[in-house]
């Protein structure tokens, strides 16, 4: 089977990426997947040159049994739209796989020529995956066909041996993303100078990522939380499963997400996670069994949430042992199986 595989560059930060080069690695040999990416970091022109060369390349490309195209909001859902259409003008079989958690708003925010254009895309591709229940039901509810609509959760990769994690002096937390405030990292901080100095001293929080820095060094300079957070840029796959292995937490108060990345890479690693219910997480964390919840924005909330993880160590080990149990099933061997199994059913539909 020749599959075509269209998304950000597999250098890009970013989970679409980082599903994109699990499945590529996964997939079985008699599945060659051929990549083309459709965006680069780099300046709008370079990116616009990018775009254009993937358009050129997937019209020349012999024609491959099936497309597989990943798309998020905003600028990326215009770009694979051109690209499905394209794809299926050529009679090619295509599966659209939706990510970004604020698709929702995005489709909200679109007119109503612009909704009915792109719906048309979505209504005429073979399959459509997607992160969750709550994301088929939105998708349903806006006119794709039921039948389409797959829910794939992302997958991850499993550490064979996970670190003994005992009693802390001082407890780890890690958050894993973009630095702004549609992910929470300012409300984190907030929440953070609610909390007692000592409970303070039982903490290291790290933040790792790209974005914006300076507002965030600002906020932690305004609390004088330079003792308790500490920043790191994005991590690549190696730094990012040394901060996982020594961390005893994860934290990631979202206003908006399809699936993370990286709330599955930390489950997998066997961490308590704190998590707002938005996106499909809720479909993953359940309160107080494996993770902690708290409403986007709940600054008190939060901060209870991260004092009792800090203080309990074994309410950590509990809830970090059934977030690896949780995320066992979503291991990129049994995804790419899964995937392989769309592929061919796509393949020998009308």
């Amino acid at each position: 089977m020749n599959v075509l595989m269209l998304g950000p560059g597999l250098g890009v930060q970013g989970g679409i990426s980082a599903v994109e080069r699990m499945t590529l690695a996964a997939l079985p040999q008699d599945v060659r997947a051929r990549h083309i990416a459709t965006m680069e970091e780099g300046s709008k022109l370079w990116k616009l040159a990018t775009y254009l060369g993937a358009l050129a390349r997937t019209f020349a490309a012999r024609r491959p049994d099936v497309v597989h195209i990943h798309f998020a909001s905003r600028a990326s859902s215009v770009r694979k739209m051109s690209l499905a259409r394209l794809a299926l003008a050529r009679g090619c079989k295509v599966i659209m796989h939706a990510h970004g958690g604020a698709y929702r708003d995005y489709w909200k925010s679109l007119s109503p020529r612009a909704r009915a254009a792109n719906l048309a895309v979505l209504k005429r591709v073979h399959a459509l995956i997607v992160l969750g229940e709550g994301w088929r039901e939105f998708f349903v509810s806006i006119g794709v066909p039921r039948e389409r609509v797959v829910v794939l959760p992302n997958p991850v990769w499993l550490p064979a041996v996970l670190p003994l994690r005992g009693h802390a002096a001082r407890v780890t937390f890690a958050y894993l993303g973009l630095i702004g405030a549609n992910k929470g990292t300012f409300d984190l901080v907030e929440a953070l100078a609610l909390l007692p100095r000592a409970t303070l001293d039982r903490i290291h929080v790290v933040i790792a990522g790209n974005g914006e820095h300076h507002e965030l060094g600002r906020r932690i300079a305004r609390h004088s939380l330079h003792g308790t957070v500490e920043v790191r840029s994005w991590l690549d796959a190696a730094q990012r499963d040394a901060l996982l292995a020594e961390a005893e937490a994860f934290i990631l108060p979202s206003y908006h997400e399809g699936l993370p990345m990286a709330l599955l890479e930390a489950m997998a690693w066997g961490l308590a996670p704190i998590v707002t219910p938005v996106g499909s997480i809720p479909e993953l964390v359940d309160a107080d069994v494996n993770g902690l919840l708290a409403q986007p924005g709940d600054l008190a909330g939060l901060a209870a949430a991260i004092e009792w993880l800090a203080l309990d160590d074994a309410l950590r080990r509990r809830l970090g042992a059934a977030a690896r149990r949780r995320v066992e099933p979503l291991a990129v061997d049994v995804y790419a199986q899964k995937l392989c199994a769309l592929y061919e059913a796509v393949t020998c539909s009308a």
